[in-house]
């Protein structure tokens, strides 16, 4: 993901500025600012900077002061500046605060997006991919698709990180920003996104960390999914509201008529349909939904068996094993002997 900054005053030059990047570039987190002080703020605040468009006539401190501040925190950002000037002693600072390139007023969408691409030496595959997994994302959010949300999580973002042996926090910040784009584009306010991307970027890859990382992603993920479905209006039929319930609800203990309830059915209704759709009864499909959050902890965390049984609301560790058993055909010592072995 790469982080952006455009320092500009004119608020519709902004606004246009903000929407070609994020039309035409996938992966980058954009932060604004309309004075100079607002980005000498940015450039103390953020961990760092990609590139810096700046317009050189903003109030003060004004786009050279704040370029010649940037250099001295940072060799690396690029910078481009965005000025209704052309002339020669612009030409001499450019030179001078090593400014990569500059646009002419009013900017044109194809040069903008050109002299991005080139100082960044942009990734045009990357940025096809997260074009396709933000469309992905979205019809899920849209759809209420909630099984395939926490499938989505589980294999595509937290197991890749915690498998990945390089760019880790590149995996999860990008999906972080994507989850930010979706949210902003719907004008959703989604407190916990934003609280937990800290958190999240500052995340030590290893079996410790991995349980509450999994947790803080699959409560993002409810967040998101609640804005989403009271904005929308959406009309969810009984199975898929008790899936729904199911997966927001899975370290919990949910009896059927706890899901059923909440599928405005009643219980032996609920049952029927649950045999109709997958073949099988309720407490097998939870069980199953359940295992799969096991598999992950007995993989990837340092959770003790006892301590996995209990998160996921089984009381008795031996039932638990039991069940874990009979969907895999090994108890959970012997699982997490094969995955060691």
């Amino acid at each position: 993901m790469y982080n952006i900054v455009i320092v500009e005053d004119e608020l519709i030059e902004l606004e246009a500025l903000r929407i070609i990047i994020n039309r035409d570039i996938s992966g980058v987190k954009i932060f604004e600012a309309t004075k100079g002080s607002d980005a000498i703020r940015l450039i103390d605040d953020l961990d760092h900077i990609d590139i810096m468009l700046v317009d050189i006539n903003i109030p003060l401190p004004n786009g050279l002061e704040v370029i010649r501040y940037l250099r001295q925190k940072s060799r690396d950002t690029k910078i481009i500046v965005i000025t209704a000037n052309d002339d020669v002693e612009m030409v001499r600072n450019m030179f001078e605060f090593k400014v990569d390139d500059y646009l002419l007023k009013p900017v044109k969408p194809q040069y903008l997006i050109k002299a991005i691409k080139n100082s960044l030496k942009f990734d045009e595959d990357l940025n096809t991919k997260i074009k396709e997994q933000k469309a992905y994302i979205s019809e899920l959010i849209s759809s209420c698709n909630y099984v395939q949300w926490n499938d989505l999580i589980i294999n595509n973002v937290i197991n890749q990180a915690y498998k990945s042996e390089k760019d880790q926090h590149k995996i999860i910040t990008n999906f972080i920003m994507i989850l930010q784009q979706i949210a902003k584009s719907n004008g959703w306010k989604i407190d916990e996104l934003n609280s937990n991307e800290k958190l999240l970027n500052q995340i030590n890859f290893d079996e410790r960390s991995y349980y509450n990382t999994l947790r803080t992603l699959l409560s993002i993920g409810n967040s998101i999914f609640d804005t989403a479905f009271l904005s929308s209006g959406a009309k969810l039929n009984s199975i898929h509201r008790a899936q729904y319930y199911i997966e927001r609800n899975i370290f919990k203990n949910m009896t059927l008529d706890d899901v059923a309830d909440h599928a405005y059915i009643s219980a032996c209704y609920l049952s029927r349909l649950f045999k109709k759709q997958f073949g099988i009864g309720y407490s097998e499909y939870l069980t199953r939904r359940k295992m799969v959050i096991a598999k992950l902890l007995l993989n990837f965390s340092d959770l003790q068996i006892n301590a996995i049984a209990l998160e996921l609301s089984y009381q008795d560790a031996n039932y638990f094993c039991r069940l874990f058993k009979k969907e895999t055909g090994l108890s959970p010592s012997e699982y997490r002997k094969n995955i060691v072995e």
